[in-house]
Order: C-alpha cells, then structure tokens, then sequence
C-alpha cells in the first residue's frame, strides 16, 4: 500500500515538474508572441516564420476568419499573410522616428537605431 502512494507521488512529482520547467516558459513565450502581434501597427517591421522580413502595410480584420497583415518585402512587392505567421517585430515605426540622429565622427549626421 505504501509503495502505491510513493508511485503516485513520485508520478504527481514528475508532471509537476515537467509543467513548471518545459511547459510554463513555452506558453509564456507563446502568451508574449500573441500579445506582440496583437499590437501590430502599420509600420512596424517583422519576420515571418518563413524567414521573410518585412513592412506592414496593412492589417485586414475579416468579421470571420483570421487576420492578416499586408506585408511589403520589397519595394512594390506586397503579400498577404495570417497573423500566426509572424514570428516577432523587429522594429515599430515609432522607435525608429522617435531616436534622434546623432553626429559622427567629423560633423556627419548618422542616424542611431536599426
């Protein structure tokens, strides 16, 4: 009889323990990755899951279905893509016009940022 309580303690443990260092931190990242496409502007850069980087142009919200976002990945080229598609931004439109340029060396203006 002890030895089925210490089974099922030892498997309660194992489960826990599996949630808490494998799981938890990926439906974090994932909670984190759903926020951030959430609050898409257009402007902002992004990476797709394909590898594609580039700027939206537009995000659709069909009454039914998914939303997607219009992406420019060259300039004149324009695609559609699904939200999910998105694997993070990596620049907003209002980061890269709120840094200030900064001189360089001789007097020349660069521009700070990405």
């Amino acid at each position: 009889m002890a030895a089925m309580w210490s089974v099922i303690f030892y498997t309660g443990l194992a489960v826990a323990a599996f949630y808490f260092i494998l799981l938890q931190p990926v439906l974090k990242e994932k909670r984190e990755q759903r926020k951030a496409v959430q609050q898409l502007r257009v402007g902002d850069e992004v990476i797709t899951t394909g590898g594609l980087i580039g700027e939206v142009k537009d995000v659709v919200v069909p009454p039914e279905g998914p939303t997607e976002i219009i992406l420019e990945i060259a300039p004149g080229v324009r695609v559609r893509a699904v939200t999910d598609a998105i694997a993070r931004r990596l620049s907003t439109l209002e980061t890269s016009e709120s840094q200030p340029a900064a001189e360089g060396p001789q007097g020349e203006v660069t521009h700070s940022g990405a």
